[in-house]
């Protein structure tokens, strides 16, 4: 897949247009990442939505996908960046990560990038996340390297004026938990991110 006619249908954000300015490019590493998965008409499942990047990148690729998070409040910004010819393609969903509204092992693909450290209680989340992965699922999870986080503190003082949150948990410690619950974790390395690919749990 070609991606570089999707790139151009999705706006960047003020935080975007500053990575590139600095020779990075989170969008692009977001369909190098999603790009890795296989093909399937199931529904993905996306935690968190955020601003909307990674659901505007499964949309392009995939066929259905239900992006959830905590609070639908930036929705708005979401829907600006998802391309309007696959709008329909994501379903937005209210749900607590902490308690995750799925029945065990019953979701095929789930995508959590960048957002670990942002959550309460990681391994909460971690443990739900892999208590709702079919056995046969894989589950798509991870979040910014040391050069991600310097560069998100960057943006965070420019845009925001303050400090980016690192949270709790490391990427070395989600390989851990899941290597424990999973047959098979695949890294990623991106200039900006360590993603696993878990799956055979």
């Amino acid at each position: 897949m070609d991606i570089e006619p999707y790139l151009s249908l999705i706006p960047q954000s003020q935080s975007d247009q500053l990575l590139h300015g600095w020779g990075f490019d989170l969008l692009r590493e977001y369909f190098v990442i999603a790009q890795q998965l296989s093909p399937t008409k199931s529904p993905i499942i996306e935690l968190a939505t955020g601003t909307g990047r990674m659901c505007a990148t499964l949309s392009c690729i995939f066929p259905t996908i239900f992006s959830g998070d905590n609070s639908l409040t930036d929705l708005p910004r979401t829907y600006q960046r998802i391309p309007k010819q696959f709008a329909e393609r994501v379903h937005y969903l209210q749900l607590n990560m902490e308690n995750l509204p799925f029945r065990s092992d019953s979701i095929s693909t789930l995508v959590c990038l960048n957002t670990m450290h942002e959550v309460s209680h990681p391994d909460v989340c971690l443990h739900e996340m892999i208590r709702v992965m079919n056995p046969n699922g894989t589950l798509v999870i991870g979040d910014f390297n040391r050069t991600g986080f310097d560069a998100m503190q960057k943006i965070h003082e420019i845009v925001y004026h303050n400090d980016h949150l690192e949270g709790s948990i490391s990427t070395d410690k989600i390989k851990m938990v899941l290597t424990a619950s999973f047959c098979s974790v695949r890294s990623v390395t991106t200039p900006l991110n360590t993603t696993y690919f878990a799956s055979n749990k």
